[in-house]
């Protein structure tokens, strides 16, 4: 029998463990979050809920249900398109409201949303950043794309920068590829990375180490 590589049959199952219980932690995190999402609510308005596990997000899904049942019925867009008068009439909430509605139309449009990954010079001009295009506009009409820049391990959070067309580098990532690199905090990362100049053709190559 071969002698054993302690060592490595360790880190081996450390590799093995580690994503798992990363996603039963992500997703238990979630299932919390929506199992707390409108039982508390409820519970604070005086109406009986009893403490059965697993309620909270039976309760969730069958409003969402019936709100989506409303809002493609002719009765109930017009009660919700009433309610929704009301929202924007609030100070602050309305403009809360507004935004997220507006992010949640475009995230789930059937337009393509985040498809291009870029490099931006950001935090300053001597470095590189991974970048979203989300948008375009003019500004004294000049071309400018709105980058989105998530912050490395927890990209739900991150910096929304305004960069001029000509400073931006289209990278072949992919999304997910992108998104990888990320989370991992640049850990897991594709070895060559091409450059292309808006689109244009190959201007370039760049390793993981940043050399040419």
């Amino acid at each position: 029998m071969k002698n054993l590589n302690i060592k490595n049959i360790f880190l081996t199952g450390l590799f093995v463990l580690i994503p798992i219980v990363v996603t039963v932690w992500v997703v238990k995190t979630l299932l919390s979050v929506v199992n707390n999402l409108i039982l508390p609510y409820l519970e604070e308005a005086g109406v009986p809920t009893p403490h059965i596990p697993g309620l909270g997000i039976i309760v969730t899904l069958t409003i969402i249900f019936i709100l989506g049942l409303l809002a493609q019925n002719y009765f109930g867009k017009k009660f919700l398109s009433y309610l929704e008068s009301l929202i924007v009439k609030i100070p602050v909430a309305g403009s809360i409201y507004n935004a997220t509605k507006q992010t949640m139309e475009t995230l789930f449009s059937k337009k393509e949303n985040f498809s291009k990954v870029v490099l931006v010079r950001f935090p300053h001009k001597d470095t590189f950043a991974l970048g979203f295009i989300a948008n375009e506009l003019k500004i004294c009409e000049e071309n400018y794309y709105i980058v989105f820049i998530p912050a490395a391990i927890n990209p739900t959070s991150g910096f929304a920068i305004m960069v001029k067309r000509e400073d931006i580098i289209i990278t072949d990532l992919t999304v997910e590829e992108a998104m990888r690199t990320i989370v991992s905090g640049g850990l897991v990362i594709k070895k060559h990375i091409k450059l292309l100049k808006d689109n244009q053709t190959s201007a370039g190559e760049v390793s993981a180490n940043g050399e040419k």
